[in-house]
């Protein structure tokens, strides 16, 4: 016998979903993977933002214990012997101290404040030219025709020497004038003595009524007449002899010849005639200068003007090839200004051995301007410049000293004035004295090195 058993509602139900899951789950896989995929990634970037919210929040407050685990934990406050050390007194800030070890590393030197005369050297370029008191201009003594000419630019004369000769009728004229004036004087005299014998005469007969005194009169007036023609005779006569003695030719030359000779000694610096031209008395025919002693022309411009005085001592550096400067002195300054340059020359005079300087060459001088005061001055090396001006060092005691602010005046490359800071005999450092301006500027920033 066969027992036919249903199953119960519960098995029927199991069996159903069994029977349902895995049709249901291809389904559900087939739908998920046909969703397209911005919508998956939509749903990803939301949770992953509030992943790292979460994160940073639980950083935020638990930092604390995790810098502590790395060792970044902030330093504690320094108590105890760094109070201790910030109650200290500073070191000094305008003094550095330096014991003769370090003095002899940094090679440092002394130097001496003194009192001296305050003289600013002042530059100027200059010019060389002859002194117009020792050049002479040679004109014809009469007009005439050129002869012989004996020099040329650049010969050197002597004084008395002739230089040219002139075909002058001039000569001629002054040699007649004087013997005619001569004559003139003579026939003077002669009258003259003509008058007074018959002055006398006329005397002698007034004595016993010879002649009138009406007469005797005429006489005295004729004797007058006679002497003054005398004396304007003899004034022509002084005139033509010499006005030859001017014009007449040299020793041994030919008559009618007038020579141009130089009155000093000297270098022939121009020729304005040539053989066989005529000239006449307007005209240099030779120039002669004497350049033993020179002229500088040194062009001073601005405030130097006044600075430099009559007297001052002055080097002319030239360029003649290892040759020392030649000193001279600043014979006066020109009052007025040239207005093409705005400068005012001063004239420097000066000896010139051996010709070496020479007319329009261009020099450089260095006048030493007497400024007429005393003063404080330091070497040159003893100033250090900072940001709130010069400074020095002066020495207070063997291994200390002392940084002094300085009020300058004239600088010089040899030495300083000081108007303020430093006193007449105090010693300050040279050189080496930067050596202890960064010394005193590493112990301000704080090094310790």
């Amino acid at each position: 016998m066969s027992l036919n058993v249903e199953p119960g509602p519960a098995a029927r139900d199991s069996g159903t979903d069994n029977r349902a899951a895995p049709a249901g789950s291809a389904r559900a896989g087939d739908r998920e993977s046909a969703r397209p995929p911005s919508r998956r990634t939509g749903r990803v970037l939301p949770r992953l933002a509030l992943l790292i919210a979460a994160l940073a929040v639980a950083g935020w407050f638990g930092r604390a214990p995790i810098r502590d685990r790395l060792g970044l934990a902030p330093a504690a406050p320094v108590t105890g012997a760094a109070d201790t050390k910030g109650d200290e007194a500073p070191a000094d800030p305008d003094s550095v101290t330096l014991d003769a070890a370090g003095q002899t590393r940094i090679g440092l030197a002394l130097g001496q404040a003194e009192t001296r005369r305050i003289v600013l050297p002042v530059r100027a370029p200059g010019t060389v030219a002859f002194d117009e008191r020792r050049v002479t201009h040679l004109k014809p003594r009469t007009p005439g025709r050129v002869l012989s000419l004996a020099v040329q630019p650049g010969d050197r004369v002597e004084a008395g020497q002739t230089l040219a000769t002139l075909d002058a009728a001039g000569i001629l004229d002054a040699r007649n004038g004087l013997t005619a004036a001569q004559a003139a004087l003579g026939e003077a005299q002669a009258s003259e003595a003509v008058a007074a014998l018959q002055l006398k005469r006329g005397q002698e007969q007034l004595k016993f009524g010879g002649v009138a005194q009406a007469e005797v009169e005429r006489r005295q007036v004729d004797l007058a007449k006679a002497r003054a023609a005398i004396q304007s005779a003899e004034a022509n006569v002084e005139l033509y002899r010499a006005q030859y003695r001017r014009l007449a030719p040299a020793e041994g030359a030919a008559l009618g010849t007038s020579a141009v000779v130089t009155p000093i000694s000297g270098i022939v610096t121009s020729v304005g005639v040539t053989l066989g031209e005529v000239v006449d008395t307007g005209r240099d025919a030779v120039t002669v200068a004497d350049p033993t002693r020179i002229l500088v022309l040194a062009n001073l411009y601005g405030p130097d003007t006044a600075r430099v005085k009559a007297g001052d001592s002055a080097a002319v550096e030239s360029p003649i090839p290892d040759h020392p400067p030649f000193e001279g002195r600043v014979r006066s300054v020109n009052a007025a200004l040239d207005p093409a340059t705005s400068t005012a020359p001063a004239r420097i005079e000066l000896d010139n051995p051996g010709d070496l300087l020479r007319a329009n060459m261009f020099v450089s001088v260095t006048i030493a301007a007497d400024l007429g005061r005393d003063g404080v001055t330091v070497p040159a090396a003893a100033v250090q410049q900072t940001e709130r001006g010069p400074i020095a060092f002066v020495r207070v005691s063997a291994d200390r000293f002392e940084r002094r602010a300085l009020r300058l005046g004239i600088q010089r490359s040899d030495w300083v004035e000081v108007q303020g800071g430093v006193a007449a005999g105090e010693s300050v450092a040279t050189a080496g004295s930067f050596g202890l301006k960064a010394i005193l500027l590493r112990s301000l920033l704080g090094a310790t090195d």
